[in-house]
């Protein structure tokens, strides 16, 4: 998958959501936001079985860790084409709303870790309802891949920063 052009598909989608409504809470957001990624993202552009869904608990005994990221891209775990749970994973999503310096910095730690853990190329972290990005308080060593997103409703319109 081409990550540049994959953010442009991010940034046409967080663009698309215009309704006050779902600026008013982070699973409203995320749940208008799986619906645009789906309708924008074309046939074939992502890695082959590879779906765009909200993730549940992850397991420490499964997983490696307990987080629950808010939307993951991957190939869901299959033995028979994956040696461990690290293989096929394409990107992972924290959303928050308003997010404060120390809120930020809870959900990028938390992107780290997956990271890390389960071997994610790329991690978004999209504070929503806001004009700031937070991309200061990602580790130095993290900050090409991990990408920090803003939106918020200007007129009517989306209005997106994005860093780096």
């Amino acid at each position: 998958m081409n990550r540049d052009i994959f953010l442009e598909h991010l940034t046409t989608a967080l663009c698309a959501i215009t309704t006050p409504r779902f600026y008013e809470t982070e699973r409203g957001f995320q749940g208008e936001l799986l619906v645009r990624l789906q309708r924008i993202i074309p046939e074939g552009f992502l890695p082959d079985q590879a779906i765009i869904e909200q993730e549940y608990q992850k397991r420490l005994r499964v997983h490696g860790l307990t987080i629950r990221p808010d939307i993951i891209i991957h190939e869901p775990f299959d033995p028979n084409r994956h040696l461990s749970r690290r293989d096929g994973n394409v990107a992972v999503i924290e959303l928050k709303r308003a997010a404060t310096v120390e809120r930020a910095a809870a959900d990028i730690e938390s992107l780290v870790q997956m990271m890390e853990i389960l071997d994610y190329p790329l991690a978004i972290f999209l504070n929503i309802a806001s004009d700031v990005t937070h991309a200061d308080v990602v580790p130095v060593e993290w900050r090409e891949r991990i990408i920090c997103f803003a939106v918020s409703l200007r007129n009517g319109k989306a209005h997106v920063v994005r860093s780096g």
